[in-house]
């Protein structure tokens, strides 16, 4: 999937040559050791002698290391320690990360993180025993919208307007998709209003059930999204609700409480 850059035509403040920079740097997933020049133009839909100057002057700043012999870029080791310096400050590496830990041992459940990434949802970490792995996902992964609980909770935080407009873009690139499950998507809203999350039940693997909801962690800010999932026959949806569903609203107030507490200055 490419990565648009948002039209920002309007907005005198907004820098088109950062967004295409970072655009570039987010064409990079999990497995990707290594992408040529056509790769990441045909990854961020930017004309290749676009992709040429911004990878030229990002291995200029150590954020690409370019592999001449191969014709190929990897990512630096500096956005390591950068990734690092985020997961200290925003709280993830002391805050989320013992709150989500703590909420996998109350059953043979995952618990997973994650921030939208362009159509999908990225885990940025993740907590689950041994017998409660279901999917072999890691960090880094990207998992779908439509038909999971983590991709609704997002649907449904979001303002009408912004929902229906993403919702209208995901949905051309496969309407039988979103067709199938456009009732769960219509009531994300009204679950999350309601209820505190939304579910969904066997949508994306049939022996999968999950539910989720979201932490606000700024004003104005996207939030962070929190997950648990489990075997249909553990995460029932009498279990989910009478169970599953107060721990993690426990866990996603607390979480949110003390990460917006966090000192700014």
């Amino acid at each position: 999937m490419a990565h648009d850059i948002p039209d920002r035509s309007n907005d005198r403040q907004f820098v088109t040559s950062l967004a295409r920079g970072l655009t570039l740097l987010a064409a990079f997933g999990p497995d990707d050791r290594s992408l040529t020049n056509q790769m990441l133009a045909d990854r961020t839909a930017l004309p290749r002698p676009t992709v040429a100057r911004l990878a030229h002057t990002l291995v200029q700043l150590n954020y690409l290391v370019h592999h001449k012999a191969l014709g190929r870029y990897s990512l630096s080791p500096r956005l390591v320690a950068l990734g690092q310096a985020a997961h200290h400050a925003t709280g993830l590496r002391d805050i989320a990360r013992p709150a989500i830990a703590a909420l996998s041992e109350i059953g043979d459940i995952s618990v997973a993180l994650g921030t939208p990434d362009d159509g999908t949802i990225k885990y940025v970490d993740l907590a689950r025993r041994p017998e409660a792995i279901v999917l072999n996902l890691n960090v880094g992964a990207q998992v779908p919208i439509a038909q999971t609980a983590i991709g609704r909770a997002y649907l449904g935080w979001l303002q009408p307007e912004v929902r229906g407009a993403l919702i209208e873009r995901l949905s051309a690139q496969d309407p039988s998709l979103w067709a199938q499950h456009a009732r769960a998507i219509d009531h994300a809203a009204e679950d999350l209003r309601t209820l505190g999350y939304v579910s969904a039940f066997g949508d994306w693997f049939p022996e999968l059930n999950a539910i989720a909801t979201v932490i606000r962690i700024a004003d104005g800010a996207e939030p962070l999204l929190i997950s648990v999932s489990g075997l249909s026959s553990i995460l029932t949806p009498a279990r989910a609700a009478s169970y599953f569903a107060p721990a993690l609203l426990n866990t996603a107030r607390n979480i949110e409480a003390r990460m917006r507490s966090l000192p700014h200055a």
